[in-house]
């Protein structure tokens, strides 16, 4: 060292030689621990993030919630534009089906089936709906409330792509299954019943798997797109990335996660319907003279029905879309270390 002085000197480990020590860095002081945040910086275990799904949809109501039920207003609008256009077309052939039992029976069947495959060809907008949560998402990790206004603008730019990832999913889930379903056609054109619906049942069960492992792989589409601020492609490659590894897991969580959270929403909504078809035949009883008093009935009846199952649906899917970008950043937590980055970015804030 000769006459250097080691208290105010440092050896440059690229070089080997003495050099002046850099200042260091000024005091800081006491400063009070980052928050703890909605959710925890670290991997979620199984339940915590059925939990999480929870918590968050309670957290920020008017971002989950709110934009669940903007966007299934506006589906349910599209839908029942498509269905009174579809009955117009074919009236007709609906009057001839109510003179035959067995058909109208047939045809009860068959719209319950399509009823169910519409409910998951509805998973397509859950890409949107986790996109726009997302950013919600990631600030609740300290305890910052995003409102539905923050969470729109901070997508400046990412909306077409949001829309567009959504339009391809629910476009791929439809291709899935027309594609399974239409050999199902030349077996009614040569009278085999009996093949048609074997086949039919077969189809259905290999949609069903096919679009759970599909609508799975890409689960992270949306929140990719809204956090990382990627293109659709970069997205999809993004969520097949993450959702390589834990697949078993994942799986889990988010069928479970759907499944309880429909149970639950059926649970409350079922003895209001109750109590909705018990009034309605008390009311129509009450006034059997009157049938403009029915008809008022009736309708403000259906419509309750309809603004009930159209909540019930917006609650389901917003807590379903919570879970999603929970498992999103979770994935990242195990794979990636990002819980030291979010309390590193806490601890700067």
């Amino acid at each position: 060292m000769g006459q250097t002085n080691a208290w105010t000197s440092e050896v440059d480990w690229h070089t080997g030689r003495w050099q002046r020590r850099s200042p260091s860095p000024p005091s800081r002081g006491w400063q009070p621990p980052p928050p703890r945040g909605i959710l925890p910086k670290r991997p979620l275990t199984f339940i915590e993030a059925l939990d999480s799904g929870f918590r968050l949809l309670r957290f920020i109501p008017t971002l989950s919630i709110g934009s669940s039920l903007i966007v299934f207003s506006l589906w349910s609008l599209l839908l029942t534009a498509i269905g009174a256009l579809i009955a117009v077309q074919f009236l007709p052939f609906f009057n001839d089906l109510s003179g035959n039992e067995d058909a109208a029976s047939g045809f009860i069947a068959l719209a319950q089936l399509g009823s169910v495959a519409l409910s998951l060809l509805s998973l397509g907008l859950a890409h949107l709906l986790s996109g726009v949560i997302a950013t919600g998402t990631r600030a609740s990790f300290g305890a910052r409330r995003t409102t539905l206004s923050m969470a729109w603008k901070s997508l400046s730019g990412r909306r077409l792509r949001l829309i567009l990832a959504t339009l391809l999913m629910s476009g791929i889930n439809l291709g899935l299954l027309l594609a399974l379903t239409a050999p199902t056609l030349p077996f009614l054109g040569a009278d085999s019943a009996v093949l048609a619906f074997v086949w039919a049942a077969l189809a259905a069960l290999l949609w069903f798997v096919a679009l759970i492992w599909v609508n799975l792989r890409l689960a992270f589409l949306g929140s990719a797109i809204a956090v990382e601020d990627l293109s659709v492609r970069a997205g999809i490659r993004r969520s097949w990335k993450l959702t390589g590894r834990g697949f078993w897991r994942m799986l889990g969580q988010l069928a479970l996660g759907y499944f309880l959270s429909n149970q639950l929403v059926q649970l409350i909504i079922t003895p209001i319907v109750f109590i909705i078809s018990v009034l309605l035949g008390v009311g129509m009883t009450t006034a059997t003279e009157s049938t403009t008093a029915q008809a008022a009935i009736a309708i403000v009846s259906v419509g309750v029905l309809l603004a009930l199952t159209l909540i019930s649906s917006s609650v389901l899917f917003a807590y379903f879309a919570c879970l999603v970008t929970v498992c999103f950043f979770d994935q990242q937590m195990r794979s990636e270390g990002l819980d030291l980055v979010l309390i590193r970015a806490e601890e700067d804030r």
